[in-house]
């Protein structure tokens, strides 16, 4: 039995290799979704509504800019840098208490040797 075709609707914008941005209906939810690549991997990011001529124009907006992703209004703000004491705290807090005796005394001493 043939396969019927799905409705693919995309829209592309910019330029390949500097700032290209694809738009496209999530399959599940319908809602448009954002596509561009930065450092070599693809990133996505939902827009939120289902209007196909704005999210066009989100598009041709996002690949003009090229700024990031502040396609809803909101600036997606930086992590603060992880140290390597920070990372340790959070080992100590979350996974070290999960194991036995001996394990929590290795770690208390690694911890110490590494800091």
């Amino acid at each position: 039995m043939a396969r019927t075709k799905r409705s693919r609707r995309s829209y592309g914008a910019g330029e390949w290799g500097r700032n290209r941005v694809r738009v496209f209906p999530d399959p599940k939810t319908g809602l448009f979704q954002v596509e561009w690549r930065e450092n070599g991997r693809r990133l996505t990011r939902s827009l939120g509504h289902r209007d196909w001529a704005r999210a066009k124009r989100q598009a041709d907006e996002f690949a003009a800019g090229f700024a990031g992703p502040d396609l809803n209004g909101k600036a997606e703000t930086e992590p603060e840098p992880l140290t390597l004491g920070k990372l340790f705290d959070i080992y100590g807090e979350e996974v070290t208490p999960t194991k036995g005796r001996y394990s929590r005394g290795h770690d208390r001493a690694a911890t110490r040797m590494f800091l």
